[in-house]
């Protein structure tokens, strides 16, 4: 599944401006790339313990390279999510940002 060419109007009325759909998109792009990154990183751990003892080193580098090119972009994955109206986002108020840059206890 390639990126697709879409109508920018209609990227635009899922937020209040293009700049803004963009940056929804690219927020969960990189949310789904992390989400990718973690389960890899449990699957090397799994690997590394010795659960698949049985698989040759050429076998698994084989499969690897197999899965990876099955998976589809992210972003592609976030702006289909953002078209199907999928994504929710809200501003955050100022009360909010004052709570966040407050220290810890």
């Amino acid at each position: 599944m390639a990126i697709q060419t879409l109508d920018l109007e209609e990227i635009e009325r899922r937020g209040s401006n293009i700049y803004e759909a963009v940056l929804i998109i690219a927020k969960r792009a990189r949310a789904i790339n992390s989400d990718r990154i973690a389960k890899r990183k449990e699957k090397e751990i799994l690997e590394e313990s010795g659960y698949d003892q049985d698989l040759d080193v050429y076998d698994r580098e084989f499969f690897e390279g197999i899965e990876h090119e099955k998976e589809i972009n992210p972003t592609v994955l976030a702006q289909g999510e953002l078209m199907e109206g999928k994504l929710k986002f809200r501003y955050i108020t100022e009360e909010e940002m004052k709570l966040d840059s407050m220290p810890s206890e």
